[in-house]
């Protein structure tokens, strides 16, 4: 049976306090990464954390922790594969509108906007 969606892994690159709640979950590749460190540096790590995901054909979805969203898109490859989420912490969530938030990424991913009642 051919299938449109295939099953696969997925990833996490964030702080310690982002991927422990993914690993508590179950999600086995992690990467953690100091949010404090220069934008050089993180950069950097970006980049290697990319290149090891882009090379492991398991892995079809990367949840990347939003503060390191402007550096990832500046790295990351025109892909559409692996399926790229940026989001929020705990401590950043209460700071923004989730609702419009979200509704964002389905519209981006997507490209068509949803609307619940």
């Amino acid at each position: 049976m051919n299938s449109l969606v295939s099953k696969g892994s997925i990833a996490v690159v964030g702080d310690e306090l982002f991927v422990l709640g993914f690993k508590l979950a179950g999600v086995r590749r992690v990467f953690t990464i100091d949010l404090t460190l220069p934008e050089d540096v993180l950069k950097r790590r970006l980049a290697k954390i990319f290149n090891a995901v882009y090379n492991d054909p398991r892995i079809n979805v990367v949840i990347i922790h939003e503060s390191l969203k402007n550096i990832a898109e500046r790295i990351r490859k025109a892909l559409t594969h692996p399926l790229i989420v940026y989001i929020p912490d705990i401590r950043t969530a209460g700071r923004m509108d989730i609702k419009g938030y979200y509704h964002s990424l389905v519209k981006g991913y997507l490209g068509v906007a949803i609307e619940l009642g």
